[in-house]
């Protein structure tokens, strides 16, 4: 269903049934670099686990031994 931004009606067809705006389609996504997608991938499998390790480390000095 698509919701009309202007009148805040809830429709299913191409038109909105209360004011007549026709919704353009929206465009798709571009293609991302090969190389931006796997540097990111990277820095998601590298940066987790720094990240848990850090809190770890924060609650490791806070509460201590």
């Amino acid at each position: 269903m698509k919701y009309c931004k202007q009148c805040g009606v809830l429709y299913s067809t191409d038109v909105c049934p209360k004011c007549g705006i026709v919704e353009p389609e929206p465009k798709p996504a571009p293609e991302a670099d090969k190389a931006v997608i796997t540097r990111q991938w990277v820095a998601l499998l590298v940066g987790v686990p720094l990240f848990i390790m850090a809190i770890y480390v924060v609650i490791h000095m806070i509460y201590g031994n």
